[in-house]
C-alpha cells in the first residue's frame, strides 16, 4: 500500500512555513526555545530544508497533538455560522453551553460576531428557555449545531 503524500496534511488545510516563534506561541506561556529544539531533534517539529529557520506549521501541530489551522498565525480567522451559533448558545445559558475558545482571544475583532450572535440568541432564546430540563436544552443546542454544520457542508459541496 502506498504512503499518503506528505504535501497535504490529513485535514486538507494548506501547509505554512513559519519561524520558531509562531509555533512556540501556540502555548501559554510560550514554549521555551530549548524545548522547541528538543522537539525538532525528536522529529516532532518538522523543519524545512529551504529556507533555513522555517518549520512546517500544520504537520508540526499535528505531531504535537494539536488541531491544524486553516490560516497562517496572525491572520484573523473568518468565523463560520457554527462559530456564531456556539457563541449565541453560550449567551443564552453560560452554565450549559461553553464559551467558544476563539471568543476569548478575539478582542475588538469579535465585535461583529458578537452582535450577530446576540441577534441569533434573541431569536432562539425563547425556544431554549421553554424546554423543561437541562438535558433537553443541551440536546436542542447540539441539534442546532449539527444542522448548521450540515448546512455549511451543503454550501461547500462536501455533504454526503
Amino acid at each position: 500500500m502506498s504512503k499518503p503524500s506528505s504535501k497535504v496534511p490529513p485535514s486538507g488545510f494548506p501547509e505554512f512555513a513559519v519561524r520558531r516563534e509562531a509555533i512556540c506561541n501556540f502555548f501559554d506561556p510560550p514554549m521555551a526555545s530549548s524545548t522547541f529544539y528538543d522537539l525538532v531533534d525528536k522529529g516532532i517539529i518538522v523543519p524545512l530544508k529551504e529556507p533555513k529557520g522555517f518549520y512546517r506549521l500544520n504537520e508540526s501541530l499535528s505531531r504535537l497533538g494539536l488541531r491544524e489551522v486553516p490560516h497562517p498565525p496572525g491572520q484573523i480567522a473568518k468565523r463560520t455560522s457554527e462559530d456564531i451559533l456556539r457563541l449565541a448558545l453560550w449567551m443564552i445559558d453560560s452554565s450549559l453551553f461553553m464559551m467558544p475558545s476563539w471568543y476569548l482571544n478575539g478582542g475588538e475583532n469579535c465585535r461583529i460576531e458578537e452582535e450577530h450572535a446576540a441577534l441569533l440568541a434573541q431569536m432562539i432564546r425563547a425556544d431554549i428557555d421553554a424546554l423543561p430540563t437541562y438535558q433537553e436544552k443541551i440536546a436542542a443546542g447540539a441539534g442546532m449545531l449539527h444542522a448548521q454544520a450540515d448546512l455549511e457542508r451543503i454550501e461547500n459541496g462536501t455533504f454526503r
